[in-house]
């Protein structure tokens, strides 16, 4: 009888080992894992689209994040699309939407943007989906202790314009006086302050004091009696690799006529909304807006250019401002500008306006 007895004791002794060992083996054989595709499908002065192709390698999902970092500061998420989509400093998310949300294993979701650069474009290093490092390989899911450590803040710059003014009417030849103010909290610092002009960096700031930072561009002298409108664009770089930015500004550049008083009109071109990009062919509406600094006189004609090539469009005036219509064709990038002329024979010169068409 106490043999029997110590033989089922031993017997559920080793029923309830071998059930915690595969009640173990279960939880360890949860895996996971990702790989992502990151294409830059097109490229041009400026800007370029990324298409990105998310892939689940792991159990399955509902309920997703992807993580990266750009690996330039000046690198900048415009437009995108099959993700919510956000941006702080480097630092990159993209959350899946109500529709892709569940993600099988060996499953897809594909998702991508419009971006911007302005030194270099490269490719992001790393990846993760949901906290995971898309290595393109699998690993058993850890379960979490419950002591996480805190995570690490992160401090964006944040600058603000100085000069010039929005707006302003700066007469050529001669500097323009540049300058912003740019800071960071959490005890980091600023490493850098670059100005650009549509696009393009033409000076690196200088700090002057406190949190200014200052520098000078000098406009190219147009034809005489004309005038060029320039997007100028200012942002910083911090300890952290987060850089900032402040919204734009136009300003106008004067060349004067080379006798008499007349001055050219000044025309800013923009497009409502914002908008530049499209999946497919569309009409868009161009938007300029035109003063003119003499008493008196009047803009008397307004045209439309596409590059060098003017455009066949006939605008509608509503006082100062033209509107076209253009139909654009897929699988396009086209650049306009817009001249106006005033009555004493004076040509003011747009900011250009790209349209990407895919």
């Amino acid at each position: 009888m106490r043999k029997s007895l110590t033989a089922v004791i031993a017997v559920v002794v080793g029923m309830v080992g071998v059930l915690a060992a595969v009640l173990h083996a279960g939880t360890a054989s949860a895996a996971a894992g990702c790989r992502v595709d990151y294409v830059v499908t097109s490229q041009w002065n400026g800007g370029f689209q990324a298409d990105i192709a998310v892939t689940n390698l792991g159990a399955p999902v509902n309920g997703w994040t992807l993580r990266f970092a750009f690996p330039a500061v000046d690198q900048q998420i415009a437009q995108s699309w099959s993700a919510t989509w956000a941006q702080t400093g480097q630092q990159v998310s993209a959350t899946n939407l109500s529709w892709n949300a569940t993600l099988g294993t060996n499953s897809s979701a594909n998702i991508g943007f419009v971006g911007s650069w302005f030194l270099s474009n490269p490719k992001p290093a790393a990846f993760t989906l949901n906290g995971i490092a898309c290595t393109g390989g699998v690993v058993p899911t850890v379960t979490p202790t419950r002591t996480t450590p805190p995570p690490v803040a992160d401090y964006p710059a944040i600058v603000t314009w100085i000069s010039p003014a929005a707006g302003a009417v700066h007469t050529a030849p001669g500097p323009i006086a540049l300058a912003a103010t740019a800071t960071v909290g959490g005890g980091h610092y600023i490493t850098s302050v670059s100005f650009r002009v549509d696009g393009v960096t033409v000076a690196q700031g200088t700090r002057s004091g406190g949190d200014r930072f200052d520098a000078s561009w000098t406009p190219p002298v147009g034809a005489p009696g004309t005038s060029t409108t320039y997007v100028l664009n200012v942002s910083a770089g911090t300890d952290q690799s987060l850089s900032g930015g402040a919204p734009p500004r136009l300003i106008t550049v004067v060349t004067p006529p080379t006798s008499g008083a007349n001055q050219p009109p000044a025309v800013a071109l923009s497009t409502p909304g914002g908008q530049t990009y499209f999946l497919e062919p569309t009409t868009v509406t161009l938007v300029a807006d035109v003063t003119d600094a003499d008493a008196g006189d009047t803009v008397d004609r307004v045209e439309l250019y596409l590059g060098g090539t003017r455009v066949a469009a006939t605008p509608t005036r509503t006082g100062q401002r033209f509107q076209f219509q253009l139909d654009l064709a897929a699988a396009t990038s086209s650049t306009f500008t817009v001249r106006a002329y005033d009555a004493h024979g004076g040509v003011g010169i747009s900011n250009p306006l790209t349209f990407t068409i895919r």
